[in-house]
Order: structure tokens, then C-alpha cells, then sequence
């Protein structure tokens, strides 16, 4: 093939591509749809057969309720197990160790103790060191990560995946 030829089949592949991504994209939608139509259908037809079977004195108002109660509560667990699913260990980010090794251990430690909030004061009372130690350990922090205060360094190292 000739370049002149390859600079005229791109486009042509990209616009198939697109087509291709337009088709799978709706494809996906629609049996997302029909899933949830399916389902949607299944429970009002088991609720349109108990309403029967309560109007027709096949069923006690009690055994209704109490079927009713209990399809909610079902219900409810499993769609909260469904969406408040925890994040697995896994699916956290990785600290990257070549980034954190830049940090001496003392920076590190203060980097910590600012991810949890801390002022300068409880940082120097539990390192035991002063202040004014802290402040300077902080400088160099900001001046490591490019940033001009704490917020923006806890943000800074949570992006490079210095800490959690």
C-alpha cells in the first residue's frame, strides 16, 4: 500500500469505528431496558394475583400484608447489598513506592498526619519534636509536591498515590 492510500482508509475506519460503538452502545441500552421491563413486568403481575386473591376472600387481609411486607423487605435487602456493595481491597489504589520514596520517613509521617487533619501542634506533640520542625518538614513537603498549603498537598498526594 501506498501512503497516499493509508491517509485515505483512516477516516473511512474511524467513521466504521463510530458506527460500530453507536450500534454496541444501543444494543447494550436496549437489553438493559428489556432486563428492567422484564423484571418490572414480573413483580406487577405477582402484586395484580395477590390483589386477586384478596378481593376474591381467597386470602385474609393479615396473609396480604404480610406478603406484601415481606416482598419489600426482600426486596430492600437486596437492593441495598446490590448498591452499597464495599469496595473491595483490591479495587483500591496501590501506594506507589518509587513516589513515596522521594519523601524522607519524617515527611512521610507529617504527609499522614495531615491526611488525617491534624494542626502542627498535635503533629509536633506526637512526633515529638517542636513546632517549628514541623513547619519545616512542611515547607518541604509543599516544595516536593509543587502545592502552597495542606489541602492542596493531601489532595496532591492522594492523586499521585503517595497515601490513601
Amino acid at each position: 500500500m501506498r501512503a497516499g492510500t493509508l491517509g485515505k482508509i483512516a477516516p473511512v475506519t474511524a467513521a466504521l469505528n463510530a458506527v460500530n460503538y453507536r450500534y454496541f452502545a444501543k444494543l447494550v441500552m436496549w437489553r438493559l431496558i428489556l432486563k428492567y421491563a422484564l423484571i418490572l413486568f414480573a413483580a406487577l403481575s405477582g402484586f395484580k394475583f395477590l390483589e386477586y386473591q384478596f378481593f376474591s376472600h381467597k386470602m385474609t387481609l393479615e396473609t396480604y400484608l404480610v406478603i406484601i411486607a415481606t416482598i419489600f423487605l426482600l426486596l430492600g435487602f437486596f437492593v441495598s447489598r446490590y448498591f452499597l456493595l464495599k469496595a473491595s481491597p483490591a479495587d483500591e489504589p496501590e501506594i506507589d513506592l518509587e513516589r513515596l520514596a522521594e519523601f524522607s520517613q519524617r515527611e512521610q509521617e507529617i504527609l499522614l498526619f495531615l491526611s488525617h487533619g491534624y494542626t502542627n501542634k498535635e503533629i509536633a506533640k506526637s512526633l515529638d519534636i517542636s513546632p517549628n520542625t514541623v513547619k519545616t518538614h512542611m515547607s518541604s513537603l509543599f516544595g516536593k509536591l509543587d502545592v502552597n498549603n495542606r489541602t492542596q498537598a493531601v489532595a496532591e498526594a492522594k492523586s499521585l498515590r503517595i497515601i490513601k
